[in-house]
């Protein structure tokens, strides 16, 4: 009879880090920001939508990974980096995107 331990380690090595990955957009001067925000949620399932975590958010900066920063009046891609550092006080617009939407330059 095959060993299932095996089976069985490699069905638990998925773990819940206890963050929720949300799609940020934020418009700040002539540059659209778009890029990943991670949210605690303490390791709870939550039916909380996207903007309930941005709105609850209270600090000065809001730290992206995985961003793009576009050209507002054309959406041209300017560049990409691994993370940015978001100076709430400097954003003039911003918004959480729900899970399920694909794309972003469509938007504006």
């Amino acid at each position: 009879m095959p060993d299932s331990g095996a089976a069985d380690h490699a069905a638990s090595t998925h773990h819940d880090t206890g963050f929720k990955e949300i799609e940020i957009v934020a418009y700040l001067g002539e540059f659209k920001i778009v890029g990943v925000a991670h949210f605690g949620v303490g390791g709870r399932a939550t039916s909380r939508r996207a903007s309930d975590f941005l709105r609850a958010f209270s600090d000065s900066r809001l730290t992206l990974s995985k961003v793009r920063i576009y050209s507002k009046g054309t959406q041209e891609l300017l560049e990409a980096v691994p993370f940015v550092l978001l100076n709430m006080d400097k954003v003039d617009f911003i918004y959480a995107r729900d899970e399920g939407r694909d794309g972003d330059e469509e938007l504006a």
